[in-house]
């Protein structure tokens, strides 16, 4: 797992994290997860197992803590305006 400094779920900082080929983006309003992560059955799959389980715990207990949780975030999609090419 690639980190710099601790993970802080819905945090102000843009902060990305990797677990192989997984990636975790975090954002004030969302935490992403995309990509692939294999699990294989050796000591390495202990390891990323372990990083994401760790990953989504703290994840999980942040939501937990937030006594007014809304039922479903508000959030907008990112996009940014642009010219039509075919008007």
């Amino acid at each position: 797992m690639t980190t710099c400094k601790a993970f802080i779920p819905f945090g102000d900082d843009a902060q990305v994290q990797t677990i192989d080929q997984l990636t975790v983006e975090n954002d004030p309003a969302r935490v992403s997860v995309y990509g692939r992560l294999d699990i294989t059955h050796d000591r390495a799959g202990l390891d990323n197992a372990r990083a994401l389980a760790a990953l989504l715990n703290a994840v999980v207990t942040r939501l937990e803590a937030e006594p007014a949780l809304p039922e479903h975030a508000q959030i907008a999609p990112k996009t940014h305006p642009m010219t039509n090419p075919f008007a």
